[in-house]
């Protein structure tokens, strides 16, 4: 997990993502790349009544706001004990997350970001989003792995063993619904071979699952919570499944997703 990559913008949470992204890196020895993305060459398709002058204004006018922002975080990152670098892409936000993902172990984001479901359901990495005005400063708070028994629960839990490896402890939470239960004795003996000891849960659902799962969080003081991403995108079309949407929407406390 050393490849960090960590998508930027102007948006209110861009300190979150930032100094999440930097701890990150000094407790893993990596290296992050902090990328602006905007799709320069769409602009110009983009734009219906000003012709090509004003296209080009328009253009000039975001390319300099971008290398604004490249300069000012090269200026503010210099002087960290982090490697890094930033680049600006000519592609939109997915697609430049997607590009360099080949080469990258981890996306830091942000729940808040518009930006976010695309990301975790169509980019092959497992996603770290924080909370706004909650950035992930340190990683060895207890972790809580939400288990169900599914593919895409199983693929957060590999993609977060750097992770729990750091954690004060680590907790295999199922919550039992309808009388079906999925034993998460499997999880914990995959994570002993890589050396984790977990802890595993098994509680009645209280109302939503997304609320027994963040009482569970609460209740064991967790700074971390892995589950998986559930559900599909396509173009505009976005469905995430109940639980995945919950999360997202209202959770306090720092998501490991992965899909």
């Amino acid at each position: 997990m050393r490849s960090i990559l960590c998508p930027v913008d102007n948006s209110p949470a861009l300190d979150d993502r930032v100094e999440t992204a930097l701890a990150l890196a000094r407790v893993v020895g990596g290296h992050v790349t902090f990328q602006i993305a905007t799709p320069f060459a769409e602009l110009a398709l983009w734009e219906p009544f000003g012709g090509a002058a004003l296209s080009a204004e328009a253009i000039n006018q975001v390319r300099a706001a971008d290398e604004r922002l490249a300069s000012t975080l090269d200026a503010r990152l210099a002087p960290q004990d982090v490697a890094f670098d930033v680049v600006v892409v000519d592609e939109g936000r997915i697609e430049g997350v997607a590009s360099a993902s080949r080469f990258s172990d981890i996306v830091v984001s942000s729940l808040d970001d518009p930006a976010l479901e695309e990301i975790g359901l169509g980019v092959r990495l497992p996603v770290l989003a924080v909370p706004r005005g909650v950035p992930m400063l340190t990683f060895d708070r207890p972790a809580v792995v939400a288990w169900d028994g599914g593919h895409e629960s199983a693929a957060a839990l590999r993609a977060a063993v750097p992770l729990l490896r750091l954690a004060s402890a680590v907790h295999v939470l199922t919550v039992r619904e309808k009388g079906n239960d999925y034993p998460a004795a499997d999880a914990a003996s995959y994570l002993s071979r890589h050396g984790i000891h977990a802890d595993v849960h098994q509680v009645e659902r209280v109302g939503a699952i997304s609320a027994t799962l963040e009482s569970f969080a609460h209740d064991v003081g967790a700074g971390l919570i892995v589950m998986g991403l559930f559900g599909k995108s396509r173009l505009r079309e976005l469905l995430l499944g109940g639980v995945s949407r919950a999360m997202l929407d209202r959770s306090v406390v720092p998501l490991l997703l992965a899909h």
